[in-house]
C-alpha cells in the first residue's frame, strides 16, 4: 500500500504525467491490492470506509454546481464587470479587491466556493482586460486558506478539531480572528512580490479606463428576471451554509440544494449545466480519499500518531510551548504531503486522549496548532488542500497554464512557510498568556 501511495504521488508531480489519471490508477491499485492482501473487503471499503468522504464529495460537487449555474446566468460576469468598474482596470487595485473579496468569502461561506467563485470571476476579469490570471489565481488560493481560518464553519478541518472540544463561533473567531488579519496582509504583500502583477503604462490605462467607462454590467445578463432570481437562491443559499450550525441541515445538502434549486430558478435543464461541472476534479478528490483510506487500514496512520503521542509524553512533557509547536510544524507539514481533512480527523481524538490521559499538558495550545496547521499547511504542495487543486484546476482550464510543483513551492509554499512561523509566534503567545481552559471549553 506505501508503495502504491508512493507511486502515485510521483506520478502526480510529475509535471508530464496527467494528475488525474495518476490517482485514478493509484485508486485502482489500492482498491485491487487491499483485496487480494486481505487488508479490506471492496464492498465494505466502498460503503463503509469512504461514507464520510461521500459527504465531502457532495459539498463539492454541490458548490461545483453553484459555480456552474451562477456562471451561465451571468452572476460572475455581472460581478466582474462591476469590479472592472470600481478599480478601474488598474491591476494593482483589482489584485487586492480580489484578494479581500476571497478573504470574506472564506471567512463567511467557506474556501471551497470561495476559491470556485472567485476564481471565476479572476477569470472573467483578467480575459476583459487581457490581463494574466495566474498571479491573481495564486494569490487567491494563498488568501483561502486565510480566510479558512477566521471562522468555525469556514473549513471543514475546523469543524472537525473545534467540535469536540466546544470551541464556539465566537470563541473561535476570538481567538483566530487577529492572526489571521495579520496573515491576510503577509499573504497579498509577499505574493505580489513572489509573482508580480503585470506593468501597465498610464498610458495603457488610461485606454483601460475608458474602454470601462463604457461598460454596463446588465449587458452581460441574457435574462434579467431569470438573473435577479438565481441571485437570490445564490444569496439564500450562501447564508443558509454560514448559519449552517444553526439551521440544523447539514452543508451538503444545502450545497446541493442550493445548486439544484439554481438550476430549476435558472430556466436551463440538467442537460445544459452538467457538462458544465468539472467532473475531473471530483473524480481526482475521491482518488485521493481511496489512497488515504488504505494506508489508514493498513496502520500507518496508526503508526504516526502513535509516535506523536511517545513524543509528547516523552520528550516534551511539561514544556507546553515545545508541545504546541510540535504539533504545529507536524500537522503543517503532514497537511502538505497527505490531507488537511484525513490528517484532522487521524489526530483530533488523539488530542482528547492526551486531554484525559496527560491534564497536565497544555492542550489548548496543542489543539489550536492543530486547528493553524491544517489551514495552511494545505498550501506546501498543489494537493494539500481543496483550495490549491480547485484554483490550480480553474487556472489550467482556462488558460492551459498547469502549475507544476516547483513552480507552486517557489510562490505558495515559501509564503506558507512564512505565515506558518509567523503562527508559531501566536501560539506560543496563546500558551502563555492564557490558561487552557480558556482556549477550549471541555
Amino acid at each position: 500500500m506505501l508503495a502504491i501511495f508512493v507511486v502515485t504521488y510521483v506520478l502526480i508531480v510529475k509535471k508530464s504525467f496527467d494528475k488525474n489519471m495518476a490517482g485514478a490508477l493509484g485508486a485502482l491499485a489500492t482498491m485491487v491490492a487491499g483485496a487480494q492482501l486481505g487488508v479490506f473487503d471492496q464492498q465494505e471499503f466502498i460503503t463503509e470506509e469512504l461514507a464520510g468522504d461521500y459527504l465531502i464529495l457532495a459539498v463539492l460537487f454541490g458548490n461545483l454546481l453553484i459555480v456552474a449555474v451562477a456562471s451561465e446566468v451571468g452572476i460572475f460576469q455581472f460581478i466582474s464587470v462591476f469590479l472592472l468598474k470600481f478599480t478601474r482596470g488598474d491591476p494593482k487595485k483589482l489584485y487586492y479587491v480580489l484578494g479581500i473579496l476571497t478573504f470574506l468569502l472564506s471567512a463567511i461561506v467557506n474556501t471551497i466556493p470561495a476559491i470556485l467563485v472567485v476564481g471565476a470571476l479572476t477569470i472573467v476579469a483578467t480575459q476583459e482586460l487581457g490581463y494574466n490570471p495566474k498571479p491573481y489565481i495564486l494569490m487567491e488560493i494563498v488568501v483561502t486558506n486565510t480566510g479558512g481560518l477566521t471562522t468555525v464553519i469556514s473549513a471543514i478541518t475546523n469543524l472537525i478539531i473545534a467540535t469536540p472540544f466546544k470551541i464556539g463561533f465566537v470563541m473561535f473567531i476570538a481567538i483566530a480572528g487577529p492572526l489571521a488579519l495579520i496573515l491576510l496582509a503577509v499573504s497579498l504583500i509577499m505574493m505580489i512580490r513572489m509573482v508580480p502583477i503585470p506593468e501597465v503604462s498610464e498610458e495603457e490605462l488610461e485606454e483601460k479606463r475608458i474602454q470601462i467607462a463604457g461598460y454596463n454590467e446588465w449587458n452581460v445578463v441574457k435574462d434579467k428576471d431569470k438573473f435577479k432570481l438565481t441571485g437570490l437562491v445564490f444569496a439564500v443559499t450562501m447564508l443558509f451554509l454560514l448559519l449552517s450550525d444553526t439551521v440544523g441541515m447539514d452543508i451538503s445538502v444545502i450545497a446541493v440544494g442550493g445548486g439544484i434549486l439554481m438550476v430549476y430558478t435558472s430556466g436551463y435543464n440538467f442537460e445544459k449545466i452538467l457538462p458544465k461541472v468539472d467532473w475531473t476534479l471530483l473524480a481526482f478528490f475521491t482518488s485521493l480519499f481511496v489512497l488515504i483510506k488504505g494506508l489508514e487500514l493498513v496502520g500507518l496512520l496508526d503508526l504516526i500518531t502513535e509516535a506523536i503521542v511517545f513524543v509528547l509524553n516523552n520528550w516534551l512533557q511539561g514544556n507546553s510551548i515545545l508541545s504546541a509547536l510540535a504539533i504545529l510544524i507536524f500537522s503543517s507539514l503532514f497537511s502538505g504531503i497527505l490531507d488537511n481533512v484525513v490528517l484532522a480527523v487521524a489526530l483530533t481524538p488523539i488530542l482528547e486522549k492526551i486531554a484525559e490521559t496527560n491534564p497536565e499538558l497544555h492542550i489548548g495550545g496543542m489543539v489550536w496548532a492543530l486547528i493553524v496547521g491544517t489551514n495552511l499547511g494545505g498550501g506546501l504542495t498543489p494537493i494539500g488542500a481543496p483550495p490549491g487543486v480547485l484554483g490550480l484546476g480553474i487556472l489550467y482550464k482556462e488558460t492551459g497554464h498547469k502549475v507544476g510543483w516547483g513552480e507552486f513551492f517557489k510562490s505558495v509554499g515559501i509564503v506558507t512557510l512564512v505565515r506558518i512561523a509567523i503562527s508559531a509566534v501566536y501560539i506560543a503567545l496563546l500558551v502563555l498568556l492564557f490558561s487552557s481552559d480558556s482556549l477550549i471549553n471541555l
